[in-house]
């Protein structure tokens, strides 16, 4: 899972952007959006360096936030408030007690973190307070329960002409048994399946998108198959080879990718699996 424009916005807005090496509450060196690490006095850097940092600076809190993925099976607004969170502190270990808490405790326990060097400021509370909403409205999303990154349920019947995004409609992400519910990580939509459509300018066809277990049992599918919650989706983009969707799609930082004969299986889980299908075995890659 990578964090989305809404996690990347809340970290701008309180680290702010400055060029020149300063000071942070706790002394230490720090330039760009909040970048420490080899930071000198009287160091200046460019925009476009500042931007560079955060994004290599993300993917380091993304995986600290990941390895809790199979406790807590985030939903892409609880995993933009935890990366925001490590970012400005440095882990979530002792706010999770190290995967031992609950959500419900994580979020009552987030508003304590607004200390540095001892004293309570105001811009740290706000910080807390905002990753706090933010975390809370995954469960808002995601009230059909299931776990995912912004996965939300739509009627086949009421909403299936409905835009999820520029080239995608609902209605495409249906079960195949024609069942009405339909589950949608509309987050990975948006900033994956889109781009692969926008990059190689052709239509994109879902073999398989949300399945319900009943369903799910039928084909064979595996028992905690990420389908089954909206998050997975196996793709044939006209005139371009399985390979070749591969290949961008590991550009495009999608964690879970399994390359087939015929199509490409990719997900949204929180860690990264990516696999070539050698005569129904899946074999790990780390290229495709």
């Amino acid at each position: 899972m990578k964090t989305s424009q809404t996690g990347i916005d809340l970290i701008k807005k309180f680290e702010g952007c400055r060029l020149d090496a300063y000071k942070c509450p706790d002394g230490v060196w720090t330039i760009g959006y909040g970048h420490t690490a080899g930071v000198t006095a009287g160091q200046k850097i460019s925009t476009a360096q500042a931007e560079a940092y955060l994004r290599a600076d993300l993917e380091k809190f993304e995986k600290l936030v990941a390895k809790y993925d199979s406790k807590y099976r985030w939903t892409q607004t609880e995993f933009d408030a935890m990366v925001s969170f490590a970012y400005n502190l440095g882990s979530i270990d002792k706010l999770t007690a190290n995967g031992t808490r609950t959500k419900n405790v994580i979020a009552e326990k987030i508003l304590l973190y607004n200390q540095a060097g001892g004293k309570v400021l105001a811009g740290l509370t706000k910080r807390r307070q905002a990753e706090r909403e933010l975390f809370l409205d995954g469960k808002k999303e995601n009230a059909s329960g299931a776990a995912g990154s912004a996965v939300k349920e739509y009627s086949l019947a009421a909403d299936g002409d409905r835009a999820v995004s520029a080239n995608f409609k609902v209605k495409e992400f249906r079960c195949k048994d024609g069942s009405d519910k339909i589950l949608i990580d509309v987050d990975f939509v948006k900033d994956k399946l889109q781009k692969v459509r926008d990059h190689f300018d052709a239509p994109v066809t879902l073999t398989s998108a949300y399945r319900t277990p009943e369903y799910n049992a039928k084909v064979k599918g595996a028992k905690a198959s990420y389908h089954l919650q909206g998050r997975a989706f196996d793709i044939v983009v006209k005139g371009h080879t399985p390979q070749e969707v591969a290949r961008y799609a590991q550009s495009l930082g999608i964690p879970g990718i399994i390359q087939y004969n015929g199509f490409v299986h990719v997900d949204s889980r929180g860690t990264k699996y990516w696999a070539q299908d050698n005569g129904g075995k899946a074999v790990k890659v780390s290229r495709f």
